[in-house]
């Protein structure tokens, strides 16, 4: 009786392919800390806005007026926090 035992010619696209499937992981990662790295910056500008509103109220902008604009900035920051945790854990 005789066996014959052979392997699949197919190895190497096997393993192509899982370095293809590295290299967009790498790619997605790159692409996802470049994300990250502009949320943080809108970010570290929108909370360095909140002394402006200071300024308006004391330039003698209403302060209902200055305070309205504190909680739209507020929540947005509050957004881009969310924003940025998100992005960071999709990474």
């Amino acid at each position: 009786m005789a066996f014959a035992f052979y392997a699949p010619l197919s190895i190497s696209t096997t393993s192509f392919g899982y370095q293809q499937a590295q290299a967009a992981g790498a790619a997605d990662a790159d692409t996802g800390m470049k994300r990250v790295t502009l949320i943080i910056k809108k970010l570290r500008d929108a909370m360095g806005s909140m002394k402006d509103f200071d300024e308006l109220e004391k330039a003698g902008l209403q302060k209902k007026d200055v305070d309205r604009m504190r909680r739209a900035m507020d929540s947005k920051i509050q957004q881009m926090m969310e924003d940025a945790i998100y992005a960071i854990r999709s990474i």
